[in-house]
C-alpha cells in the first residue's frame, strides 16, 4: 500500500492521529448542518431542493438568486412537500451515522485501517488496463430531438415534459438553472420564456435506434443503458483498425446545424459515400495513414450524379473527413457518424473501465470527447481530486451522508476509509474502496 499512500499523499500514522480532528469535524459538520436545516426551515427552502449545477452547461451560474426562486415558487406544493419529508429521512440518517460514528474506537479505527488496505491491495491486483471502453451520451437528447423536428425551437430555452416534472432541457434553458428532475413550474419562474414540449417517446426511439445502428459498427454488442447512452468495449475495433482502408475511415459531412427543404436531407454516408468516395480516392494512394482526421472540401466537385435518387433532391455542400488510427480518431469518426445520421450530436468519455468512461464523457459536453490513458499514475491523478458525486451511483442522499464525514472527493474516500469501514456495508465499502483506486468494470454487459 505504500504506492497507493504516496498517491495519496497520506500516510497510516496520519490517519490514527488526525481521527479526533475527524471527530470534531464531523460535529462541526453536524453543527453546520444543524444549522443549514435550521435556516432552510426559517427560509423554507431545503438542502436537496437546492440547485445542483453538475449537469452540462450549468456552469458559473447565481445558485443563491437560483435557489431563492425555486424557494418562492414552490412553497406550498406537493412537490415541496415530498422534498421535505425525504429531507427528514436523510437527516434522520445522518444523526444515526452520528450516533455509530462515537461509538468507534481508536483501536477499532487502527483495525478499520489493517482491513481497508487489505482490501485495496486486493483490487490493486485486480487492475486492468488492457481495455478500452467507451461511453456515449446523446447531447440533451430528449430536447435536441424535439429541437431538430421543429427548428423554431432552437434558439428559444425549451425543456421537454409538463407542469409536475421536466424530463430534460437545452442550453439555452440551462443557463437559467433549469434542468432534468425540475417541476415544470419552478423551470417556468426560473425562466418565464421557456417553452416546454411534450414527451415524444415513439419519436426519440426511433432516432436511437438510428443511434445504435452506428453503435453497432463499431461493437457489435454494446450495451444501451438507455435511449440516449451505451457503453462500448472497442478494444476489438482498435485492434483491426489498422487494417481499415482510407475508404473505411472516411466520412461524408454536411453541415447539421438545419435542414433545407431544398436539398436532400438522406444519410450522404449510405447514398452518396459509395459513388463519391470511390470516384475521390482512387486518385490517392489508400494505404491506412496514421495521420489524424484529414478534412478535404469536395463540394465544388460534381459528379455526374447530383440529384439523390432516393428523394430526387440535389446534394447539399460536402466534405470529406479521413480519419486516423488512434482511439481517439476512432470515437471521434462514431461520432461525427451519428451527427450526419441522426443530425445531432454526441458526447463520449474513452477510459480502461466503465466507472471511468462514465465520468469522462461529462467532461467536454456538449459535442466533446475526453480520454484518460491505460496507464495507473493517470487514472491515480484523474480520480483523486473527482468530486465523488461524479461517480455514477453516488446520489443526492449518498453525496451528504458522506459530506457529513468530511468526505467531498475521492481521495477523501482513500482518507476516510477507517470510518467508512465501520460505518457502512460490505458491499458500499467495497464500492467506496474500488472508486479511490480508479478501479471500474471492464465487462460491457452484452
Amino acid at each position: 500500500m505504500d504506492a497507493i499512500g504516496s498517491v495519496m499523499n497520506v500516510t497510516r500514522k496520519e490517519k490514527v492521529n488526525l481521527q479526533p480532528i475527524q471527530e470534531n469535524q464531523l460535529d462541526d459538520n453536524q453543527n453546520l448542518s444543524e444549522s443549514d436545516s435550521k435556516a432552510g426551515e426559517n427560509s423554507g427552502l431545503m438542502n436537496r431542493m437546492r440547485l445542483n449545477d453538475n449537469k452540462a452547461g450549468m456552469d458559473g451560474l447565481d445558485k443563491e438568486k437560483i435557489n431563492q426562486v425555486i424557494l418562492e415558487a414552490s412553497k406550498g406544493s406537493r412537490f415541496y412537500e415530498n422534498e421535505r419529508k425525504k429531507e427528514q429521512q436523510m437527516n434522520k440518517r445522518i444523526e444515526e451515522q452520528k450516533i455509530k460514528l462515537q461509538q468507534i474506537t481508536e483501536s477499532q479505527l487502527k483495525q478499520g485501517i489493517i482491513e481497508a488496505d487489505k482490501l485495496l491491495d486486493e483490487f490493486e491486483n485486480t487492475r486492468d488496463l488492457s481495455k478500452t471502453i467507451v461511453h456515449i451520451d446523446m447531447d440533451a437528447f430528449y430536447a435536441a430531438v424535439e429541437m431538430k423536428d421543429n427548428p423554431a425551437l432552437k434558439d428559444k430555452p425549451m425543456a421537454v415534459g409538463g407542469n409536475s416534472m421536466l424530463s430534460t432541457s437545452n442550453y439555452h434553458a440551462r443557463k437559467y438553472g433549469v434542468r432534468a428532475a425540475m417541476p415544470g413550474f419552478i423551470g417556468k419562474k426560473l425562466c418565464p420564456e421557456l417553452v416546454i414540449v411534450p414527451t415524444h417517446f415513439d419519436r426519440y426511439t426511433e432516432i436511437s435506434k438510428q443511434v445504435r445502428e452506428v453503435l453497432a459498427e463499431y461493437d457489435p454488442n454494446f450495451s444501451p443503458m438507455s435511449l440516449d447512452e451505451a457503453y462500448l468495449d472497442m478494444t476489438e475495433h482498435f485492434e483491426k483498425r489498422f487494417h481499415l482502408s482510407e475508404y473505411e475511415r472516411t466520412v461524408v459531412c454536411r453541415k447539421t446545424d438545419g435542414c433545407s427543404k431544398t436539398e436532400c436531407n438522406c444519410d450522404l454516408n449510405l447514398k452518396l459515400k459509395p459513388l463519391l468516395l470511390y470516384h475521390e480516392l482512387s486518385r490517392h494512394n489508400s494505404s491506412p495513414s496514421t495521420n489524424t482526421a484529414v478534412k478535404t472540401d469536395h463540394s465544388s466537385e460534381k459528379l455526374s450524379t447530383t440529384t439523390c435518387p432516393l428523394c430526387g433532391k440535389p446534394y447539399p455542400d460536402y466534405h470529406l473527413v479521413t480519419f486516423g488510427m488512434s482511439p481517439d480518431d476512432s470515437v471521434n469518426e462514431m461520432r461525427a457518424k451519428i451527427e450526419q445520421k441522426t443530425g445531432l450530436t454526441a458526447s463520449a468519455g474513452i477510459a480502461p473501465n466503465t466507472m471511468l468512461a462514465k465520468v469522462c464523457s461529462d467532461k467536454n459536453k456538449p459535442n466533446g470527447q475526453y480520454r484518460i490513458l491505460p496507464d495507473r499514475d493517470t487514472v491515480m491523478e484523474f480520480i483523486t481530486d473527482l468530486p465523488t458525486r461524479k461517480i455514477s451511483g453516488i446520489g443526492k442522499v449518498s453525496e451528504t451522508m458522506l459530506n457529513a464525514l468530511g468526505v467531498y472527493t475521492c481521495k477523501d474516500l482513500y482518507e476516510q476509509r477507517a470510518l467508512l469501514y465501520h460505518l457502512y456495508s460490505p458491499i458500499s465499502f467495497n464500492y467506496f474502496m474500488r472508486i479511490c483506486l480508479g478501479i471500474g468494470s471492464t465487462f460491457v454487459e452484452r
